[in-house]
Order: structure tokens, then sequence, then C-alpha cells
């Protein structure tokens, strides 16, 4: 399978979003200034903007999972309701029946009453709620009897409240805690994870017990997500940057589909403690995995591309968004296509032709399904670019596209670059290795390109990698003045990709040399990422920002965690430097919950049969009416009720500002 992540970025754009990393080996320093910039790192305990106001406390890092205070509700239950059962589970479920009492304490209602007491019993909600991306879960606990009880000791008689990963607990025993708050009769509090005690404090008997936990996605030191916790009994906090759980085994079905986490549950033993009315709330700020769908799914048929070299796959898109002379919002896109499928690839080889549409539309509008300007004949390449029977066994692929826009003040288009793989055999046997290839200019969608003699940048200046693919561009300044750096998919002598590189390019579209050989750097490695990324990466889709205060560099791209399932994954780096880009890129790192979109999402799965269904390319560009709205393309090849494979091109949008 060919999967293809392609990137559009506008350099002149700047896009003042709070993002959700921070790099390491970063520029700490902040730039001087007046107070009228962006606190662009919110955990370096410094004041970046010079607006007196740090880290957390700087309203430009309220979107940050570290500082985000924004709640959403998941579950809130006051032990009211006449039938329990519908929401909770009564634990064991294997044990004696029971069912517990609910009295009213000073005008609320608490739940308590776990006998018989020969085990504890615990009411497990039905649903997880979603904590991957940080989240609140608070109650109140009381003791009303004491008796037999020390302030200071644990008791056979307890309440409190337990986040777990479990669905039942045997007769006997609690449930499996991941993290678990219990009052026990005399007055002690216990924080426990796999019923061992992390941390105590001690409580009033006959008075309510403020419990929140607050959790926090974080990466360790390996870039594996995990979910820590702050426990703040009675208004104190008694454990903080305590390790909870690795996001990697948080549930992600039900309700938790979209945003992992855990259960809940009132669990206790005996009479006489209580839990009150129980809250979750899962972070209500931005988040990379949700996107806004639009309407206008594309297709080759609609695009209205010439079938003779299209007819049986389009995908691996490329967008750039820009103003044209009377202020619309002008789209370029550019796909690869087939007139053949490429499931017949690696038996069969299968050529593949670039096409390019544009279309403008009034501000902050969709684009139309049909309308477009196309190309006829391929922007580059052969028509048709595939013959089954050889008769043209000379013609050579391109591949992969990548559109950067160079925009006006005005935003708009001065003028487009454009770079793609391009296929570099010297017999028609040999099929498979790819270079790279930089154009300017562009021009309009009824003129083509040729292409030029020899390639940009060829795998033999690059050691260590057989084939260059899936490029993109990134510029070194907000006008592209000193060139730019171009990210690559490094494939190795076994056909694998598991390496992002990057070489730097003048402004003349010529490779920068160093020491011999290009500027080379190595971006992203597979190996370092996590279990998302397994078993490869490949396609960086990068989107930069600049301003006063530094740089933000965001890198979209496709991991697999096995074989042939894709998904997309992000990653981003900071640094106040921005003169360190001429000579080096920040290091990137990954989001807390990757892959953003899985190769089991609702985005990629609806509507196909069986498992034929796949991630064929990923684009996104800032738009030029709203840079702070992204505009991204899902490109997916599916399986109709029919049996034929459809190729589909799903616009979707987000919000990436600060206050």
């Amino acid at each position: 399978m060919n999967s293809r992540l392609v990137a559009v970025l506008a350099p002149g754009v700047l896009l003042a979003s709070c993002s959700w990393l921070n790099a390491p080996e970063r520029n700490l320093t902040p730039p001087g200034g007046g107070g009228d910039g962006i606190e662009l790192f919110c955990d370096d305990m410094l004041d970046d903007d010079n607006d007196f106001a740090f880290d957390c406390d700087d309203t430009d890092c309220a979107q940050e999972p570290a500082c985000c205070e924004l709640r959403s509700t998941t579950l809130s239950e006051d032990w009211t309701a006449a039938d329990l059962s519908r929401d909770w589970v009564f634990t064991p479920t294997g044990g004696e029946a029971w069912g517990p009492v609910r009295p009213s304490l000073g005008g609320t209602t608490f739940v308590g009453g776990f006998v018989p007491d020969d085990s504890p019993r615990a009411l497990l909600s039905n649903d997880c709620v979603s904590l991957a991306l940080g989240g609140w879960v608070s109650t109140t606990l009381r003791s009303t009897d004491a008796t037999g009880c020390g302030p200071d000791a644990e008791c056979e008689r307890y309440a409190g409240l337990v986040l777990t990963v479990a669905d039942d607990s045997a007769p006997g025993s609690k449930l499996q805690d991941e993290l678990a708050v219990t009052l026990h009769a005399g007055g002690l509090v216990l924080v426990t994870q796999a019923d061992v005690e992390v941390a105590r404090a001690a409580a009033a008997v006959d008075q309510n017990i403020e419990v929140e936990l607050e959790l926090r996605p974080k990466l360790d030191d390996e870039n594996l997500p995990i979910l820590e916790a702050r426990v703040t009994v009675g208004g104190a906090v008694i454990l903080e940057d305590f390790t909870v759980i690795a996001s990697a085994y948080l549930l992600s079905d039900g309700d938790c589909a979209e945003i992992p986490g855990l259960r809940v549950a009132a669990q206790g033993r005996g009479d006489g403690v209580y839990v009150g009315p129980l809250e979750t709330a899962k972070q209500d700020c931005a988040n990379p995995s949700q996107f806004d769908e639009q309407s206008a799914i594309l297709t080759g048929s609609s695009l209205e591309f010439n079938p003779s070299w299209v007819s049986a796959y389009v995908g691996s898109p490329a967008l750039a968004s820009s103003r044209n002379s009377i202020s619309d919002v002008q789209w370029d896109l550019m796909v690869e296509a087939s007139n053949d499928p490429p499931e017949l690839e690696p038996t069969t080889h299968i050529g593949y032709a670039l096409g390019h549409a544009r279309v403008a539309t009034d501000e902050g509008s969709d684009w139309p399904l049909s309308g477009w300007s196309v190309s006829e004949s391929p922007k580059v390449g052969d028509d048709p670019p595939s013959c089954l029977d050889g008769s043209c066994s000379d013609n050579r692929s391109v591949r992969e596209p990548h559109l950067l826009a160079e925009l006006t003040e005005d935003g708009e288009l001065r003028d487009l670059v454009l770079s793609f793989a391009r296929e570099l055999v010297s017999d028609p046997s040999e099929r498979d290795l790819f270079g790279i290839q930089l154009v300017r200019p562009v021009g309009s969608p009824a003129s083509s390109l040729a292409l030029p003699g020899t390639p940009t940048l060829s795998p033999a200046e690059i050691p260590g990698c057989s084939s260059l693919r899936d490029p993109s561009l990134i510029p070194v300044d907000p006008e592209a003045q000193e060139g730019y750096w171009l990210l690559f998919s490094c494939v190795d002598g076994a056909g694998a990709a598991m390496e992002i590189h990057a070489v730097r390019i003048s402004r003349a579209l010529e490779v920068v040399r160093e020491g011999g050989g290009p500027m080379r750097r190595v971006v992203l490695v597979a190996s370092e990422l996590g279990p998302f990324a397994s078993a490869g990466i490949r396609s960086p889709e990068p989107v930069i920002s600049f301003s006063r205060d530094g740089l933000r560099l965001r890198i979209w791209f496709l991991a697999q965690s096995a074989p042939g399932e894709w998904g997309v994954a992000l990653a981003e780096a900071r640094t106040h430097d921005t003169a360190v880009l001429a000579f080096e890129l920040p290091e990137p790192v990954p989001f807390v919950l990757n892959p953003i979109v899985s190769a089991d999402s609702r985005l990629v799965r609806s509507g196909c049969l069986g498992e034929d269904c796949t991630i064929t390319g990923f684009a996104v560009t800032p738009r030029a009416d709203d840079p702070s709205r992204l505009r991204f393309v899902l490109a997916r090849r599916l399986y109709l009720p029919d049996g034929d494979p459809t190729d589909q091109l799903i616009p979707l949008e987000q919000t990436w500002s600060h206050p």
C-alpha cells in the first residue's frame, strides 16, 4: 500500500496558536519586548512575552493540556435516581445481591451501606469517562461512625472513589485500582494504586471531605504518553505529579471511542462511611484529534479530471489557500492519480501522474463539489501513466505532490512551489527508486510542467536511503528569502520508511552543501516515537508559524503501529531563536495522544466494507481568510457494496488559536 500524507503551508501567514508540546533542547531565553507577544512556552517558568504573567497564568496558555481549565462534564451523579442500575454496575456481579442505602446528610444525598460486609462492594459506571487529554473527577466523602476505628489506622469499614479499567471485581476483592481515594471510618484518607498506599491524610468524622483528582497528559522519558494525577483532599494537595497509567492501557470503546479514559466507581465495605455526589469532566480545550467535518467530499469524477489517467485511483492530495485579485479565497489542489488500481502492486508496476485543480470561494465558505478548473492532461507525468500491457514501459511515475504557497502581504498568491517524488530508473525492470524534484513556478491548472533532466535530490546523495519519498517544504523565514528545509521519507534498503529527514534548500531551489554533501538532519525516527509508529513513519506535513517571540513548527505524518495500519500522527517543536532555522530544525516532540486519526477511526472506517479501507493521504493549509483555521484533506480508499474501490477527498477543519 502506498499511503501518503501531503503538506501545504503558507510562509507569510503567522498562526498565533497555543500548541500542545514542548520541544527539548529549546532556546528558553525570551526576546526583549513590551508585552504584546505570545507566551511561547507554558512550563519554563519564564515570562516569554514580558506581560507579567508566567506560564499557566498567561491567557496565551489557556489551551495547553498542562494549563487548560475549561471543563466539559462527562458524568454527573447525585444518587437520587430511582434505579441506579441504569448507569451503574453493582459489583461483584458474581457475589450476593446487594443494594446501597442513600441517606441525606446536610441536605446532600450520599450512597453507602456496602453490606453485607463480607466483601468490598462498588457501584461501577457502565461507560468509561474520557480522560486521556486531561480531566477531573470529584466527590464528597463522609464518615458518620468511627466506632472501633482509629483516626490514623485502616479500618474494615470504608468508602471511596476508584478509577479503574476493570468491568467487575471478584467476590472478596476490591476493584483493580489505577488510582483510588478511600476514607476509613476513623478519619484516615488513603490514596492507593493497585491497593498500595501512595499518600495519606487525616479527616474529621461527621464532616464532608471534598476530594478532587486532576489528571493531565504527559510524555515520559521514552516519549510514551502517560496520565499524571494531582490529588486534593479537603482543599489540600496530598499527591501530585503521580503516574496513574500509560495512555496505551486506557479504555477506548463506548463513550471513550474518540478520547480514551477509565471507569469510575464508588466503592466501600460496611456501613457508616459514604460517597457523595460524583462528577467527572474532560478538558474542553483544543484537541488535534477532533475535526469539524465539511460537506463537499471530492472525487476524481467530481473534479472532472480526464478518466484516461485518473480512472482507477486518486489520492495523496496537496493543498494551498490564498486570495485572488478580488479577495476571494482561492484553493489549489493537487493529487496523484492512475488509470490502473494500486492494489496490483507490488507484483505489477503501476504508473502515476499528477493533476492540478483550482477554485475560488467567498470568505468563510466551503468549496464546491463542481466548477473546479482542472488540468485536462496531467500537470506532470504521462497520459496514460500506467500500461499493464507494457506499451508504456518507458514512462516514469511522479507521485506525492506538495504545494508551498508564497503569498503577498495581502495574502494574494505570489507563486506556488511544487515538490514531488519522481521515479529514477535506468532500466525498465528497475522500479520504485525515487528522487525528489522541486519546481517553481507552477502556473495555472491548464499549464503542464516538463520534468527537468535531473532531480533536485537523489538517493545517491543521502547515505542510508535507497529511495526518497513524500517531500514537503518549510520556509526558513516568513518570506522564504533564505530558502527552505526539504522534508522527506527515507526508504531503507528493505523498502521500509522508518525515518523522516530534512535537507537544506536555497531560494534558487538548489541543495545547500556542508562537509562535502547535502546539509542534512534527521527529524523523526520511528523507534523513538512509541508503539503507534513502531512499524514505520512517512509523509511529513508541516505548518510553521513565525511570531516576534519565536516560531512553532507542527508536523503531521503517517505512522503505522502494524504493517498496513496507517494513522495520522502529530509532532511539534518551538523555539524563541528563529535564526537557528537557517542551520538547524528544532526537535519535534510527539503529541501526547497519537495517532490523532487512527486506522480504525470513524473518519477512516465510515461506510467501509470489511478491512478494505485505508488512508492514502492527508493535506493541511491555513485558510487565507482565517489563518487560525486549518483546512485538512483526508484521502481514503474504500470499497463500495458492489465491491468496486473508490477514492474520496474529505475536507476537515480545526481552529488553532490563542485568546
